[in-house]
């Protein structure tokens, strides 16, 4: 019997939730890759609270010290054949990913980095971290989301070092889809973190439009407050009157959150996060069968087959936005058939299956070459 290769994973975490952390959670519990692999985990999660992602502490400090004993320790004695490690792209994150992979680099042992976030343009051009960007990449292989998202590290790394592997979420909706529902009333739903830059307000500024235009709809809204405050989204609500067809719901979890899917026609997510790469709601979205509208951010549009599952929208676009939230209202049985092609995209290359299978594909192919 061939004995299985040795991996050791230093990825985030829960807590806090949030998509890297939800992905590492999922390659920590596969079965299919521990049962390929002698797998060891590490936790790089230095938060514990959304929040202080991306701020600086004498905590994370600490923890950063921590961890980077705990890495170089289990390189000595594990002695893995790779190390797999998912890095932040930018900010003091990436200084203290920087300091660690440089550190196992002194060590045989192959790396591949996974990247569930992307860096910003701004931070990317200043001299130093160019400088430190081109050292990071050098003999590493790395994983992007999608190929949308190589052009950002094209001048620092080969294609030929990248994989590109889309993100996978297990399959929670078993029902067979509604060909034939009858739709009285469009339910759009959004459903994240309540961020301006998740698209909150702009949506809220669509929603008044549609209502301005005298169309009849309901749009939902479920996620945590965050920079829009409950009280901020309540006045506007009240500011438009759309105290009829808006509503907020604060974080939903389980069952509860089963029930806004279910319950919806379309979903909706008009990301300008500085950071989006591939949301993993918009997969949870597609597994039920929604069609999905967002925008031109990050891999969405591999995501999203536009005007096939869904439409993809520029960022900030309120017009565009509204148009084709016009346009889903009056073509019901259209947005339907979208949505069927959305769930056959899901179950053919987003289930959590698919994705350890092209994860360990990776990670063997890395170690081979």
């Amino acid at each position: 019997m061939k004995e299985k290769n040795k991996v050791l994973f230093v990825l985030h975490l829960p807590p806090p939730v949030h998509g890297a952390s939800v992905v590492g959670q999922n390659i920590q519990n596969s079965k299919y890759i521990n049962s390929t692999f002698y797998s060891r985990y590490i936790n790089l999660s230095a938060s514990s609270k959304v929040e202080e992602v991306g701020s600086l502490s004498i905590k994370k400090l600490l923890f950063l010290i921590s961890n980077w004993i705990h890495c170089i320790s289990a390189i000595i004695r594990f002695k893995p054949t790779l190390c797999y490690i998912t890095p932040t792209s930018d900010g003091w994150g990436f200084y203290r990913d920087f300091l660690l992979v440089q550190s196992i680099k002194l060590f045989d042992v192959k790396i591949v980095m996974h990247f569930h976030n992307k860096a910003s343009k701004q931070w990317v051009e200043r001299g130093i971290n160019r400088w430190l960007l081109k050292h990071f990449f050098k003999n590493v292989k790395i994983i992007l989301l999608g190929k949308e998202l190589y052009e950002e590290k094209s001048s620092f790394i080969s294609e030929n070092d990248v994989f590109f592997c889309p993100n996978g979420v297990p399959s929670v909706n078993d029902k067979i889809l509604k060909t034939n529902k009858k739709i009285d009333k469009t339910r759009f739903l959004f459903l994240s973190n309540m961020m301006e830059s998740k698209g909150v307000l702009i949506l809220l500024d669509a929603c008044k439009e549609l209502y301005r235009r005298g169309y009849d709809f309901r749009c939902d809204f479920v996620g945590g407050w965050k920079d829009v405050t409950e009280e901020l989204f309540q006045n506007r609500i009240k500011k438009y009157n759309l105290q009829d067809k808006v509503y907020a719901h604060g974080p939903k979890y389980g069952d509860e959150k089963k029930m806004f899917f279910e319950n919806a026609d379309v979903f909706v997510f008009p990301t300008y996060y500085h950071g989006e790469c591939f949301p993993l709601v918009l997969l949870e979205a597609m597994d039920y069968g929604l069609p999905c509208l967002s925008t031109v951010n990050g891999a969405i549009p591999s995501l999203i087959d536009d005007g096939l599952t869904g439409f993809t929208v520029p960022q900030n676009d309120l017009n565009a936005l509204v148009l084709k939230m016009i346009w889903s209202i009056e073509n019901p049985e259209k947005m339907i058939e979208l949505g069927v092609f959305g769930k056959e995209k899901f179950e053919s290359y987003f289930t959590l299956e698919q994705f350890e299978k092209n994860l360990t594909s990776i990670f063997q192919e890395c170690i081979k070459s």
